[in-house]
């Protein structure tokens, strides 16, 4: 556990720094559709009277080891709604046990989306626990089980990282239990990759058989930010290249700044801010703009991007 032994001294002496922006509750009676972001893979997504919220880790210590550079982004005593709680997979920067003891005492009943193997780590909740088929495999065309849950539709698709909760489990054994997600609601579209490698296949398919409106992809952790992986996790590289192939009208990076993987936790979104310059002065679309730079939100962890109003 690299990871614990950098934090360690952080954990025993320091304490997460307070956040620049936080808003009292991100969901708005005027809005269509909007996403906030609440640090490392934390989102919530309002589209219409719906509300989602990704990997809620709100812990200002994750898994005794990895301290928050910053506090959460979101107060759930303060939230108004929660419709629908949607967890990727069990490691503990994705699934947090006491962040779901907080849910459950303020919005019992919400419905929970996993993925099968995640359930073994998690003890039960007054929460409705629907458990999903992943699609880790092109026998299945990337997509899992689908499930319609009033009036949104939740599919599972491809992602290739590990499942279970712990080193030793995730990496030897290889447990199942990871996944993405595709949230079909009204005429919106919403991708969430979870963790994931870059596939060149898998990707392409979703992006032809979805009309992605919205793609959430992790940036990192990674050392050698402009190749396309980084040991089970997609680069700042290899998420463009997926944002590309999922053909997503929009993008948002995640899964980085909030932890200290190593140095600078910002690294991911400093290369990727790069790549994008980069690429939008080679390749500029006809009407002279930058094709990623007005396509890929970068937001501050706190702040929220309203997509449109009612």
């Amino acid at each position: 556990m690299m990871i614990g032994l950098e934090n360690s001294s952080r954990v025993i002496f320091g304490s997460p720094e307070p956040l620049k922006m936080k808003l009292n509750d991100p969901v708005k009676d005027n809005v269509k559709y909007a996403v906030h972001w609440a640090g490392h893979s934390t989102t919530l997504i309002q589209i219409y009277d719906k509300v989602f919220l990704l990997d809620p880790v709100f812990n200002d210590v994750i898994s005794g080891v990895m301290l928050r550079s910053q506090k959460a982004a979101i107060d759930i005593n303060k939230l108004s709604r929660l419709d629908m709680i949607l967890v990727s997979h069990a490691h503990a920067d994705h699934l947090s046990i006491s962040t779901l003891d907080d849910i459950e005492a303020k919005f019992p009943g919400t419905d929970l989306i996993i993925p099968f193997g995640a359930e073994e780590f998690m003890p039960g909740y007054d929460l409705n626990i629907i458990r999903l088929k992943t699609g880790n495999s092109f026998k299945y065309n990337y997509t899992g089980q689908s499930k319609v849950i009033d009036s949104v539709k939740v599919t599972s698709v491809f992602a290739s990282h590990f499942g279970g909760r712990f080193g030793f489990d995730s990496y030897l054994w290889y447990e199942e239990g990871c996944t993405g997600y595709i949230i079909e609601y009204k005429d919106i579209t919403v991708f969430y990759a979870g963790d994931t490698i870059f596939d060149d296949k898998a990707f392409k398919y979703l992006g032809k058989k979805f009309n992605i409106d919205l793609a959430i992809i992790p940036i990192g952790p990674c050392k050698d930010c402009d190749e396309i992986d980084n040991f089970r996790h997609v680069t700042s590289y290899g998420a463009l290249m997926m944002f590309d192939d999922l053909k997503a009208k929009y993008m948002l990076p995640v899964h980085y700044g909030a932890i200290t993987y190593r140095s600078n936790s910002d690294y991911p979104v400093e290369v990727l801010k790069e790549i994008i310059k980069s690429k939008d002065s080679e390749n500029q679309s006809s009407n002279g703009f930058g094709i990623y730079k007005d396509k890929v939100i970068i937001l501050d962890e706190g702040g929220q991007f309203v997509f449109e109003y009612k």
